[in-house]
């Protein structure tokens, strides 16, 4: 299914529409889904010129508006780590920058960066495996902000399993082979000498704790508040945290908003624009004294009790989590995509340099913005 929002429309209001409709724009497998209330449609609209850095666009120079960004986000309902956009959005972010948004919500990261690569999209929340592969493959995608650098994400696995070694002829769930859960499954097993071979695969979007709790999987990957929410559904399952990934693999870059090199031409100010209202709301989310309004906002858009929203939130501010500056630290995208090599997923001759995944000047122009405007 698709969540998608409208960055102009008050009251804001979710949109569910058929996830069909999304897979013949990013020609991704995928289910079904059920719609609902529309929110009102963004008015205006300028147009954007190729060019970007510190040219403004026509449309801008006669006053007009910036052009909508369409954002695909992974996960349906997003976990909390997911929620910046949305904050941006609640907040007012993007509109006190002049930048129309519409988030779409697609079952995995993969699905969101093909959405940016197929042109559905002007912006895929990507796991960094996944962007570092896009451009050993040729493409010319970039990364230039982040929800989170680091991982978040835990190892849930049944009973019978307590160690890596445990792992050996089981099912394990995850999403699609060189997605989010699989390289961080396959990373899990790898630390104990298990291959491939060795283990099953599954998937299980978005029902990782049934499987589990119905002896159809012996693993998933889940980010906190998913792992403490599962746990607390299916109490008699004997679920619980085998790695915690942050530990296990800690200089493995998690996630980052990442575009087309033609999109970065040609809607630069709207890019970073965009960017600009995301960094307003990490600042927003960062800011202790906006707990309450952050919990409750995420309970309802993740559908997760606010004690474990409270709890995960309290996490993110004493570890750190959130972004202080761009997120892209050169050393973490180093280390993740040298990781896509030893695991067999990129072969060395095409392991893409930093430069060529990240651009930093899209941040750096963003918060030259915030300077000028303020949050």
């Amino acid at each position: 299914m698709l969540h998608r929002t409208t960055a102009t429309a008050r009251p804001r209001r979710l949109l569910w529409i058929s996830l069909f409709a999304a897979c013949t724009l990013v020609a991704a497998g995928c289910g079904g889904g059920e719609a609902a209330d529309q929110p009102e449609e963004a008015e205006g609209g300028g147009t954007e010129q190729a060019g970007g850095g510190e040219a403004a666009t026509e449309g801008e120079a006669a006053g007009g508006e910036l052009e909508e960004v369409v954002v695909s986000m992974p996960v349906v309902p997003p976990n909390f780590v997911m929620i910046q956009p949305w904050i941006a959005e609640e907040q007012g972010f993007f509109e006190k920058f002049g930048v129309p948004v519409e988030i779409i919500s697609l079952e995995t990261g993969i699905a969101a960066l093909r959405g940016a690569q197929a042109g559905s999209a002007d912006v895929g929340a990507a796991p960094t495996p996944a962007l570092i592969a896009a451009n050993a493959e040729g493409a010319v995608v970039k990364g230039y902000y982040t929800y989170s650098p680091g991982l978040e994400a835990q190892m849930v696995a049944t009973e019978d399993v307590q160690s890596c070694e445990d792992l050996e002829g089981k099912v394990l769930g995850v999403d699609e082979v060189g997605g989010f859960a699989e390289v961080l499954t396959r990373a899990v097993y790898s630390s104990c000498g298990l291959t491939q071979d060795d283990v099953q695969y599954q998937s299980f979007p978005g029902a990782e704790g049934q499987a589990m709790a119905q002896g159809q999987a012996a693993s998933g990957v889940l980010h906190i508040d998913e792992a403490e929410n599962i746990m607390r559904q299916f109490p008699d399952a004997g679920l619980h945290v085998l790695a915690n990934l942050w530990e296990t693999v800690p200089l493995w870059h998690y996630a980052a908003y990442a575009s087309p090199q033609e999109i970065l031409d040609t809607k630069r100010d709207s890019i970073v624009a965009f960017t600009a209202g995301n960094v307003c709301a990490t600042r927003y989310m960062q800011d202790t004294a906006n707990k309450d309004a952050v919990v409750a906002f995420a309970a309802e858009l993740t559908e997760v009790p606010e004690d474990i929203v409270a709890r995960t939130y309290d996490t993110f501010v004493e570890d750190e989590i959130w972004p202080d500056d761009h997120g892209l630290p050169e050393d973490m995208i180093e280390f993740t995509g040298q990781q896509q090599v030893e695991l067999g997923n990129i072969a060395e001759a095409d392991l893409p340099a930093y430069e060529d995944v990240v651009d930093l000047t899209i941040y750096e122009d963003a918060t030259a913005l915030i300077d000028e405007q303020g949050c």
